[in-house]
């Protein structure tokens, strides 16, 4: 009688992640902007079927644990699938030669109101023409633009991780549009000085403060006359975390919980401390005032 051995096969899904990045899309299409659309689009209008849509589970449970964007290396991150390590990911664009990236200097430098908006955070849809017109392309024209590697056995290309990490790209664009010019090749710093921009640093321009006159009576200069104390003066602000609703989630946000509504209730927690705080002080100074005045 012939025995055969079974072996169970490796469970596939992936292992539970704690701090991971998780995506603040929870359904849907990905990208808010019209530029972080147009990488998803662009990604998922490319021959190569429906295997990046496997990818959004991964993004949205917090698979990916590290994610960096830089100038020379690309993207380089971490997915924890189901194997004990985490699987390495890199991707690269075909980065801008040295003569494209001074057209394109030329090309920003006679529209200042775009650099502007761009380092606030904005990227007119203009632009996508001035590219245009300069013979350059801002997203990948085909994906064998982009150079992809993932540690993990599959042999699709991308696989699930390369695909979260795809998502979570579309976030941090949405966020910070020059990191479409970073994935290029271009260094930001690098890059401004070039086109001229400078930094003004805090304080570094401000004018020197003119010395108060001296006054003449001496008896005045010497003498000492408190001041009041001026009362406190609080109001509770009508909207919290406003400057945190005005910026909009930080990309790659390390919580289960919602960016907004997690800044909000810290933000009305906070203020309440501070009236409380504000409330005890003023009642201890009207203690002491009678005091003082016997």
């Amino acid at each position: 009688m012939a025995y055969y051995w079974y072996k169970r096969p490796a469970s596939s899904a992936p292992k539970a992640v704690t701090g991971g990045i998780k995506a603040q899309n929870k359904r849907g299409a990905f990208g808010m902007t019209w530029w972080g659309k147009e990488w998803i689009t662009t990604l998922e209008n490319f021959d190569i079927g429906a295997r990046i849509t496997r990818g959004k589970s991964y993004a949205r449970q917090g698979q990916v644990t590290d994610l960096v964007i830089t100038s020379k290396k690309g993207v380089s991150a971490k997915v924890q699938g189901s194997r004990v390590r985490p699987y390495k990911v890199t991707i690269t664009l075909t980065p801008y030669s040295k003569e494209q990236k001074e057209l394109l200097a030329q090309k920003l430098t006679s529209k200042p109101i775009y650099i502007a908006q761009l380092l606030s955070g904005e990227m007119p849809e203009n632009l996508a023409r001035l590219f245009k017109t300069a013979g350059l392309s801002l997203f990948p024209g085909k994906y064998n633009d982009l150079t992809t590697t993932c540690s993990c056995p599959d042999y699709s290309n991308p696989c699930k991780h390369l695909a979260a990490v795809f998502y979570l790209m579309a976030e941090a664009f949405d966020q910070d549009p020059f990191l479409l010019f970073t994935l290029r090749g271009i260094d930001k710093e690098e890059f401004l000085k070039k086109i001229g921009y400078k930094r003004q640093a805090a304080g570094g321009d401000a004018p020197p403060a003119i010395p108060e006159p001296l006054p003449s009576d001496h008896g005045a200069f010497w003498g000492y006359t408190p001041a009041p104390d001026p009362p406190f003066i609080h109001t509770s602000p009508a909207v919290h975390a406003s400057i945190a609703k005005r910026l909009g989630s930080i990309p790659y946000w390390r919580s289960s919980k919602n960016f907004i509504t997690t800044m909000e209730t810290t933000y009305a927690r906070e203020s309440l401390f501070a009236e409380k705080v504000i409330d005890l002080q003023t009642a201890e100074q009207e203690q002491m005032v009678p005091k003082n005045a016997d």
